[in-house]
């Protein structure tokens, strides 16, 4: 976290995440889990049926990006 997520194209503006998370809060008072929307096939991949390729694609992604 911190400078090196502020620059990371992958990284969810901290604004946004904040706007969003703030929106979920009021909509949803009673929430047991607050997942912002860009988290989703994240947080759902095994529930989905789609761990292995999700998570696949995500750290091959991740490897991309640092090189």
């Amino acid at each position: 976290m911190g400078a090196r997520q502020a620059n990371d194209p992958n990284a969810m503006p901290l604004e946004e995440f904040i706007a969003e998370t703030m929106n979920i809060l009021k909509s949803s008072p009673d929430a047991t889990e607050i997942c912002v929307e860009r988290v989703k096939p994240l947080r759902f991949a095994e529930r989905n049926g789609d761990y292995d390729g999700f998570f696949t694609r995500f750290n091959d992604s991740v490897a991309a990006a640092s090189h």
